[in-house]
C-alpha cells in the first residue's frame, strides 16, 4: 500500500536500543532515571509485567532476525561440509575469513557509529543520513570488487588448482551485497523498528533455502557458487527493504555532508576496529597457519570442528546488543561499584548458558557429527570436548569485556583480545607445524584462556572489590577513574 502525502517524519526508534535498560531499570515515562515515584510493593509485579509486554517483543524480533540470518549460513557450512572435498572445504573457510575481516572492518567503520549517530545526532535527518551511507558504500564496494577481484586473479597464477582463486573471486562479489543488507538492516533497528529487519532476514533464509535445494539437485555445490547464492539473498532483499525505509523516511534536504559523516564515523570507529580486528585474528590466525603447514585438507577439518561454536556464539553476539546497554545504564546509575554484581550475573550467564550447549553437544556429538557431515569428519570428534573448552573460556572472556566497555574502557578489552592474538601466534606456529589440527585446537584453547584472563585482571583493576577500603563509591570519581 503506497503512503499517503501527508505521512508524518519517521522518528527513530530510540527505546529500542536500551530495550533491556527499560525492562530491568525501567523509570517512567518522561521522568528522568532515578527521579521516578516510588512503586508500593503490591504495584511493583504489575508494572514490571507491563514492562515486560512492551520490550519482549522487540526481543524476541531481535533475535528472531538473528536466528534467521545465522541459521541461513550456517546450512551452507553443513552442506559444503557434506559435499565437497575436505581441501575444497577448507578453500571456502579460508576465503570466509577474508570476507569476516572485511565484514569486521565494515562494521566498525559504517555499522557501530550508525547505531550511535542514527538515534542521536542525525535522529532527524536519517533521510539524509541513509543517502550519505549509500554513498560510503558504493566507494568502499568498489575498493572491495577491484581489490579482492584482483587478489583473486594473482592467487590463480600463482596456484590454479587449489580452488581458493574462484571462492575468492565469490567474496569479492558477495562482500559487497551483503555489507549493504547489513546496512538495511541495521538503518531498520535505528529508524524503525526490528520487524523491518526480521521481513528482509525471511526473505533471504527463503532465498538461499531455495537456492540450496536447486544446486544440491544439480550436484553442483561449490564455494563459488555458495558465496553467489549469498550474493543472490542479499541482492534480493537489499532493495525491498531499502523502498521500505525511503517511504517510511521524511523527505531529504541534503544539507548533510558526506565528509562530516566520514569525519564522525572515523572518530568513532578507529577505536572499535582495532578490538575488531584483535577479535577476528585470535582466530582466524589459526586457518592461516593451518594453510602454511598442513594445507587446505587441515583447514576444512579445523572448520567442521568449529561449526559447532557457531550456533552458541551467534546466540550470545544477540544477547549482547541487548546486555551491553544495559550493563552501560547500570554503571550510569550505580557507578563502577554496582558493576560487581552485574559482572558475576553476565559471567554465570554466559559462561554457563554456553556449558550447558556443549554438554548436549559433546554428550551426543557421534551421532551428530555423523548426521550433520554424512559420516565425514568423524575422525576428528574426539577433538570436540576441546574445542567446546575453548568456547566456554571465549565466551565468558566476552562477558568480562562486556562490562569493560559498559565502563568507558574499550582499550582495556582490545588489550585481552590483544593479549589472545598474541599467544595465538606464539603457540600457533610450533603447534599448527607439528600436531596439526590438533595443535591448532590446543592453541585454541591457550588463547580463549589468556582472553579470559587479562579480561579478568582488567576489570579487577576497575572494580575493587566492595569491602576494600581503597574503593571508590562516589559516582562521578568512578565513572571518571582510568
Amino acid at each position: 500500500m503506497q503512503p499517503g502525502p501527508s505521512l508524518p517524519a519517521l522518528q527513530p526508534d530510540r527505546s529500542f536500543s536500551h530495550m533491556t535498560d527499560t525492562l530491568l531499570n525501567a523509570p517512567y515515562d518522561g521522568i528522568a532515571a532515578g527521579n521516578e515515584p516510588r512503586l508500593s510493593v503490591a504495584d511493583r509485579p504489575f508494572r514490571l509485567w507491563a514492562t515486560v509486554r512492551k520490550w519482549s517483543g522487540k526481543g524476541l524480533l531481535a533475535l528472531l532476525d538473528q536466528g534467521l540470518i545465522s541459521g541461513a549460513n550456517f546450512l551452507i557450512a553443513i552442506l559444503l561440509a557434506r559435499h565437497l572435498a575436505t581441501r575444497q572445504y577448507g578453500a571456502y573457510a579460508l576465503t570466509f575469513e577474508v570476507f569476516l575481516f572485511l565484514a569486521v572492518v565494515y562494521g566498525a567503520l559504517v555499522l557501530e557509529p550508525l547505531s550511535v549517530f542514527g538515534s542521536s545526532i542525525y535522529r532527524d535527518q536519517l533521510r539524509d543520513y541513509l543517502a550519505a551511507l549509500l554513498r560510503i558504500h558504493v566507494v568502499m564496494a568498489v575498493i572491495i570488487l577491484a581489490g579482492v577481484s584482483l587478489a583473486a586473479l594473482v592467487l590463480h597464477e600463482v596456484e590454479p588448482r587449489e580452488g581458493l582463486s574462484a571462492a575468492l573471486l565469490g567474496v569479492a562479489v558477495a562482500a559487497p551485497c551483503l555489507l549493504l543488507f547489513w546496512l538495511a538492516r541495521r538503518v531498520s533497528y535505528v529508524g524503525l523498528n526490528p520487524q523491518q529487519a526480521v521481513l528482509g532476514a525471511t526473505v533471504y533464509f527463503a532465498v538461499l533455502s531455495g537456492g540450496l535445494v536447486l544446486i544440491h539437485r544439480s550436484r553442483h555445490l561449490s564455494p563459488l557458487l555458495a558465496f553467489m547464492l549469498m550474493a543472490a539473498g542479499a541482492a534480493v532483499t537489499t532493495p525491498l527493504m531499502l523502498n521500505r525505509l525511503r517511504r517510511r523516511m521524511a523527505s531529504a534536504s541534503g544539507s548533510l555532508s558526506v565528509l562530516e559523516v566520514i569525519r564522525r564515523h572515523w572518530r568513532y570507529g578507529r577505536s572499535a576496529l582495532a578490538s575488531a580486528l584483535a577479535i577476528w585474528f585470535s582466530t582466524a590466525i589459526l586457518y592461516m597457519l593451518l594453510a602454511g603447514s598442513g594445507g587446505l585438507g587441515d583447514v576444512g577439518e579445523m572448520k567442521a570442528l568449529m561449526n559447532f561454536s557457531s550456533p552458541i556464539g551467534q546466540v550470545f553476539a544477540a544477547l549482547t546488543l541487548l546486555s551491553l546497554p544495559f550493563a552501560a545504564r547500570v554503571q550510569h546509575q550505580r557507578g563502577v561499584q554496582g558493576m560487581h554484581p552485574l559482572l558475576w550475573k553476565l559471567t554465570g550467564l554466559y559462561g554457563g548458558g554456553t556449558l550447558l550447549y556443549w554438554v548436549i553437544v559433546v554428550t551426543f556429538r557421534g551421532p551428530i557429527v555423523n548426521h550433520l557431515y554424512s559420516g565425514k569428519y568423524v575422525h576428528v570428534t574426539t577433538l570436540l570436548p576441546w574445542v567446546a573448552l575453548g568456547s566456554i573460556l571465549r565466551i565468558t572472556a566476552t562477558a568480562q569485556t562486556i562490562t569493560l566497555r559498559a565502563m568507558h574502557s574499550p582499550a582495556l578489552a582490545l588489550v585481552a583480545y590483544s593479549a589472545a592474538g598474541v599467544v595465538a601466534v606464539v603457540a600457533g606456529i610450533p603447534s599448527t607445524r607439528f600436531y596439526g589440527v590438533r595443535g591448532a585446537v590446543f592453541t585454541l584453547i591457550l588463547s580463549s584462556a589468556a582472553a579470559l584472563i587479562v579480561a579478568r585482571i582488567m576489570v579487577r583493576r576497575r572494580i575493587s572489590p566492595p569491602n576494600m577500603g581503597g574503593a571508590t563509591t562516589n559516582h562521578v570519581s568512578s565513572t571518571t577513574a582510568l
